[in-house]
């Protein structure tokens, strides 16, 4: 990755990070809700798993927000 290049990987796992804390749940909470296994919901905040686009719904429903609010920036 360049420097011009956006990260996106790195900017949704803040996202979902962010989220998820302000939600106070839990990792473990949340990947149940998503059907996905712990470490790889911890994988994705870190920014180092590319979550698939069914993921990042299933994310976003369970935190209450659209999918789209998982690219903005906080």
């Amino acid at each position: 990755m360049t420097k011009n290049k956006i990260n996106y990987k790195l900017i949704v796992g803040k996202r979902i990070k962010g989220l998820r804390q302000d939600a106070e749940i839990s990792q473990e909470v949340l990947s149940e809700r998503c059907g996905i296994y712990r470490t790889y919901l911890s994988r994705i905040e870190s920014g180092s798993a590319n979550p698939t686009l069914l993921v990042l719904v299933a994310l976003a429903d369970s935190l209450g927000v659209p999918p789209r609010e998982l690219l903005v920036e906080a």
